[in-house]
């Protein structure tokens, strides 16, 4: 479907369409094949939209009068979710978005709500296609914050080591990609600033770069996330070493306890024939008090000593 959106939106025929007009559309990529001729799109845009070595990249490319590009969406909150997948084309009288991959519908709720918001201000091309792509990632902020509340509830886990390692190792994961992710939009955002073949109005160049900033911030967040989520294994870490020194402590007071009474037990095992203990009457329960008096001037001494 195609609008003119000079003054309102109208559904328009595509063989109507018109250089000194401004058209908003938005179709499928097999929609797209019938027609694209007929819009002024080359044949190698198409195929280089289908090429599978750029099934996971974000890109913008210049053409002699258009930009085209491909957009794999992340969900900032579930980056193993199925990505929605768009292609842009951008025309100083037309910017047209071509559906690949959108079963949430997300795509099709942003496009239908940024024109719908912008379309009464008598916007240029060049705001449209800033507003649908800033819409495209306008929930990427309150994803930010849930992800860096779980990380930080992360910080104060008290499970074994080993469920903590697996939500560590799969946290790093999504940030890393979150990482690259804004880092290829960044990468659009300074294409469009470019304004190769002066597609875009140079007024409204200020937009792409405001649009850059956007996504700077956006990665900068994640950057930032990732230092928590560092602290965070520090922290869990240093809480591991002290339950290990803890555990340390209490066995190295334990075998301190037990070496005088291994000692006593040791010596007196000897059996020498002139040991005048062995025969001696009360020789065994002296050798039990003084057991039990080393115990407990000793557990005594590590008391006040804090070691227990």
């Amino acid at each position: 479907m195609i609008y003119q959106v000079d003054h309102h939106k109208v559904q328009v025929n595509i063989q109507d369409i018109q250089e000194n007009h401004r058209y908003i559309g938005m179709m499928s990529l097999d929609e797209l094949k019938s027609c694209y001729q007929q819009l002024g799109i080359e044949q190698t845009s198409i195929e280089r939209l289908e090429d599978p070595s750029l099934f996971h990249q974000n890109m913008i490319i210049p053409a002699y009068h258009y930009y085209y590009g491909l957009i794999h969406l992340i969900n900032a909150r579930d980056i193993f979710v199925k990505k929605d997948t768009l292609a842009l084309f951008i025309f100083q009288h037309l910017f047209l978005v071509v559906v690949i991959d959108d079963e949430d519908q997300h795509i099709r709720e942003v496009f239908q709500s940024s024109t719908d918001d912008v379309l009464q201000r008598d916007v240029s091309i060049t705001r449209l296609v800033y507003y649908f792509l800033s819409d495209l990632l306008a929930a990427d902020y309150r994803y930010l914050e849930e992800l860096q509340n779980e990380i930080e509830e992360l910080e104060s886990y008290e499970e074994d080591a080993m469920s903590f390692t697996n939500q560590l190792r799969q946290l790093n994961k999504e940030l890393l990609l979150l990482q690259n992710y804004y880092e290829n939009l960044m990468t659009i955002g300074e294409d469009l600033e470019m304004n190769h073949h002066h597609i875009f109005e140079d007024d409204d160049s200020l937009y792409f770069e405001i649009f850059t900033r956007r996504i700077e911030r956006l990665s900068k967040n994640v950057e930032m996330l990732r230092e928590i989520l560092n602290q965070a294994q520090t922290a869990h870490q240093s809480r591991e070493d002290y339950k290990l020194n803890k555990t340390m402590q209490f066995f190295t007071v334990v075998t301190t306890i037990f070496m005088p009474l291994t000692l006593i037990a040791g010596w007196y095992g000897m059996n020498f024939e002139n040991m005048p203990e062995l025969k001696s009457v009360y020789g065994y329960p002296a050798i039990i008090v003084l057991s039990g008096i080393i115990v407990v001037g000793l557990i005594i001494l590590f008391k006040k000593k804090k070691f227990l």
